[in-house]
């Protein structure tokens, strides 16, 4: 119990403070591919950043694998989601959800950064569990239904799946942890 009351300080606030900024773009924001272009675009830099940090952290090889994972697939996820962005014409603009994964991303690596060995690797693949939730119900609910550009909604669709496999995998490893 004490566990998931220390995850819940550290995941909870930044998703929150996420989650109550991926509202519909539309009604006053003319960009509107712009403002999801750059959620995809900083959610998988900070997935990217964060595996970074875990793969050196971890002491499970499996999670360690994972982190390396995230890296790999996220970096490919930012860089498609840049390419479709400049292919299409899309300007990536700040936004509330930007800005808190732009800030949640160092404070998350700060905090795991306090445990050590069997419970940092538990809360990586806590908080991985939690992030990957939330983005797939944000592309649900939100990202993807509110694109406008054909192939942005594609890409997004696409990633969607990934972040599905992820969340299936994390979850997997932790019932082994």
């Amino acid at each position: 119990m004490m566990q998931k009351r220390t995850i819940a300080a550290i995941v909870f606030p930044f998703l929150l403070g996420a989650c109550a900024t991926m509202t519909d773009p539309r009604p006053a924001r003319p960009n509107v591919d712009g403002h999801i272009a750059n959620i995809a675009m900083v959610a998988n830099e900070g997935e990217a950043q964060q595996g970074t940090a875990a793969a050196a952290r971890a002491t499970s090889a499996e999670v360690r694998s994972f982190a390396q994972m995230m890296v790999t697939d996220h970096t490919n996820a930012l860089n498609a989601a840049r390419d479709t962005a400049s292919r299409n014409g899309i300007t990536p603009e700040e936004n509330d959800t930007t800005r808190a994964l732009r800030s949640g991303t160092p404070t998350v690596i700060a905090n795991l950064d306090t445990y050590r060995g069997a419970d940092y690797d538990r809360r990586y693949i806590d908080y991985q569990i939690a992030l990957h939730q939330w983005l797939l119900n944000g592309l649900d609910t939100v990202l993807i239904p509110q694109a406008t550009n054909a192939e942005l909604r594609s890409l997004l669709q696409t990633q969607r799946g990934s972040v599905a496999a992820h969340l299936e995998q994390a979850r997997s490893i932790r019932g082994r942890l």
